[in-house]
């Protein structure tokens, strides 16, 4: 892929992410618990996405970057959907994993893969994560006598928007990284394994559009009926 093609898909995808922010600050203060998680995460995507890229243009090295990301975006998911999943076991789970994925992050910064790589083992598994806890949402809804007892549709509910972004989006994310570290370890020309490089992450920043959108749809059912149990 032409590099010209992927920095324009980069600058599409961050300056929708913008757009996308203004109204959930607009509307933070009417927003309930999960809808200010997806405001927050939306804060991150930006900065991330704006760090990284004013440290590609000073050539300095941002892969650690991207593993700073990655965790404080699945520490602020985790809220997101400790707030949603109403399983006491599952929440549990949700309120214990972070620590435990701190101590894999650490672990492959210092030893598997370090600073300067992309370490793929833990935003494997972070995104692995993310995906269960989006299956186990969808599963929570499609079984939820609340809200079958008042023949409530589920894509009126502003979550199983969000859900169904974050969902999306990781499954690409997930694929990203096992991906992108099967490249690295291959033997391969400098020209081609930076044309499968761009190609990879510009399908994610494509993907990662289409999460921004569904996040806003998300957005715009707020006002219709909330759903989490604080």
């Amino acid at each position: 892929m032409n590099l010209n093609i992927f920095l324009g898909i980069f600058y599409t995808m961050m300056g929708i992410e913008a757009l996308i922010l203004i109204p959930f600050l607009l509307k933070f203060k009417t927003l309930d618990a999960p809808g200010r998680w997806m405001c927050y995460y939306i804060i991150s995507s930006v900065f991330f996405a704006l760090a990284s890229s004013i440290m590609a243009n000073l050539k300095i090295n941002n892969m650690w970057l991207f593993s700073v990301m990655n965790f404080v975006q699945f520490v602020i998911l985790s809220f997101f959907y400790w707030t949603i999943i109403k399983h006491p076991t599952v929440k549990l789970i949700i309120t214990w994993l972070p620590i435990l994925v701190l101590g894999l992050c650490i672990a492959d910064i210092l030893k598997f893969e370090g600073f300067k790589s992309y370490n793929s083992i833990s935003a494997g598994l972070k995104s692995g994560i993310i995906i269960a806890y989006g299956v186990i949402f969808f599963l929570q809804l499609l079984t939820d006598k609340e809200i079958m007892e008042n023949a409530v549709y589920i894509n009126t509910l502003s979550v199983f928007w969000y859900n169904s972004g974050i969902f999306i989006y990781f499954c690409s994310s997930f694929l990203f990284s096992i991906s992108y570290n099967l490249i690295q370890a291959q033997e391969a020309e400098a020209a081609i394994k930076q044309s499968m490089v761009l190609t990879l992450i510009s399908i994610n920043y494509v993907v990662a559009i289409i999460n921004m959108f569904l996040l806003y749809i998300g957005l715009t059912k707020t006002k219709r009926l909330g759903y989490a149990d604080n």
